[in-house]
């Protein structure tokens, strides 16, 4: 049982990265029409809200949080703070 968990959450991260690698892959072949600051900021918010749903997936299912109902609010509250910080820091050349 503990496997096949482990196995989904590791084909999870393998599709999530591969999603992620296939939009700064579609970034870098100038792939971006006529308004290239407006797709990459919509590629950046793409890359990092996959970044954040790995990072949960990660702690969740390899470190065990999803049996600690307290950690996991905890440590899902601060990745989404740093991602929501991260995000900002990253747009705020756009706005």
């Amino acid at each position: 049982m503990m496997q096949d968990r482990l196995i989904r959450a590791w084909i999870s991260l393998l599709v999530l990265s591969t999603a992620s690698t296939g939009v700064a892959m579609f970034i870098d072949r100038g792939a971006t029409g006529g308004n290239p600051g407006r797709i990459a900021a919509i590629s950046g918010v793409i890359i990092l809200t996959l970044a954040l749903i790995k990072a949960r997936i990660i702690l969740s299912r390899y470190l065990g949080l999803e049996t600690t109902r307290f950690w996991r609010r905890g440590f899902n509250f601060v990745l989404t703070v740093y991602a929501l910080l991260l995000l900002g820091l990253y747009l705020a050349p756009v706005i």
